[in-house]
């Protein structure tokens, strides 16, 4: 449209190639995110041990120190502005695209799309491993009986699932549905090209156009990138771990797949971090960085086919396959376990959550992230209550 060729020709662009190899990029761009992406990465493989100090100090420390409140309210404000936006205004009835435009996919293939690209690796990891973690108190949860001081193993299960509740379902889903929701209004209502930089054209207007929507446009590409790399570290340590575990027919404890020979007695003595003993050998597939990397770039590949094959034949097609995947594994866990006892705890841990929303929504571990009272900053005298550690590691990391 007009005003797509507008934003194109105030903003600095550079096409590069002919016919369905030409590309048109922004130079400064394009080349100061590539710079800043190259930059950290290789400092990372020069100085690892530094740079995961350095990580570590930024993301565990001084980031939930100081912006623990904004990360925590500003959730929850979102969620206000939104529901007020779509239930209460006039604005509850505006299409994503041009009001004579039909929708261009299902609801469900729409949907199938978000959940693929947003939450379904951790989604279907972490509905299993996260209330689990909780229930057995791992990480200092402030609401376990062993923390607090009261209570029994029945209320810490159904806390822990009420906390996965939280971090999975409305907040969680809150960052998506804003962005999402914003740039599809600029772009498909407006027709500003699909970038982010055009969101803040209500508080800018034309300055879009400059250094700052340059500067929009680089710090939303390089947060994106490293956000998308955590989930696929996340992710390719999950499938590496799950290809070991059906390799070695793991169930209930026991191995069942690795043959009685003496050498196999250490099968995972080819992992990170461990060494195999004379005369003892690896068996299968081990939980190592090889493994993981090889994962990396076999989902790194299939998602760039699925991307350069368009939208249509690609990404709908994959996102189709992997929703219903996921939903067979849901329907089948649901149905071949004991399916009475998972709609009662269904029913039960959500309408937990529906009570305890506005106070775990507020909750920032004030008083727990002082530590214990020998660390001299005002914590408990009793030495009770949660880990100072627990919200770092769960809640903002999460939003983060």
């Amino acid at each position: 449209g007009e005003q797509m060729q507008e934003a194109f020709r105030r903003c600095r662009h550079l096409e590069v190639g002919k016919g369905w190899l030409a590309v048109c990029i922004n130079p400064v761009v394009t080349l100061v995110s590539t710079l800043l992406i190259w930059v950290f990465v290789i400092i990372c493989v020069v100085e690892p041990d530094y740079m995961l100090k350095a990580m570590n100090v930024a993301a565990f420390g001084w980031i939930p120190e100081v912006w623990t409140w904004f990360y925590i309210v500003s959730q929850d404000i979102w969620i206000l502005v939104l529901i007020f936006v779509m239930a209460v205004s006039k604005y509850g009835s505006l299409k994503l695209g041009k009001d004579d435009e039909p929708p261009q996919y299902s609801f469900v293939t729409w949907f199938s799309m978000l959940f693929s690209a947003g939450v379904a690796i951790g989604l279907f990891y972490y509905s299993v491993a996260e209330p689990v973690w909780h229930y057995k108190g791992w990480g200092g949860a402030r609401w376990a009986h062993g923390e607090k001081g009261y209570g029994n193993d029945n209320e810490d299960a159904t806390h822990a699932l009420m906390i996965s509740w939280y971090h999975w379902g409305l907040h969680g889903w809150i960052p998506y549905t804003t962005m999402g929701a914003v740039l599809a209004i600029m772009s498909h209502r407006r027709g500003f090209p699909l970038t982010i930089r055009y969101i803040f054209w209500p508080l800018i207007g034309e300055r879009c156009y400059g250094w700052i929507g340059d500067a929009v446009d680089v710090l939303s590409i390089v947060t994106t990138i490293f956000g998308v790399c955590t989930s696929l570290g996340l992710g390719a340590m999950q499938v590496n771990q799950g290809m070991q575990r059906l390799d070695h027919g793991f169930f209930q404890g026991v191995n069942y797949n690795i043959p009685a020979d003496p050498k196999y007695s250490t099968p995972l003595c080819g992992g990170t971090g461990q060494t195999c003993a004379a005369g003892k050998e690896p068996y299968g597939i081990q939980t190592n960085v090889a493994t993981q990397i090889t994962t990396i770039i076999v989902i790194t590949v299939v998602a760039t086919l699925s991307v350069v094959s368009g939208m249509d034949r690609g990404i709908v097609n994959l996102s189709r396959f992997n929703f219903a995947l996921g939903m067979f594994l849901l329907f089948a866990v649901l149905f071949l376990g004991e399916t009475y006892f998972c709609l009662d705890l269904i029913v039960q841990t959500f309408g937990y959550y529906v009570f305890y929303i506005m106070k775990v929504a507020f909750q920032t571990d004030a008083f727990e992230r002082l530590g214990k009272m020998a660390f001299g900053l005002g914590g408990a005298p009793d030495g009770s209550g949660g880990s100072d550690s627990w919200l770092s590691g769960w809640t903002i990391f999460y939003w983060g």
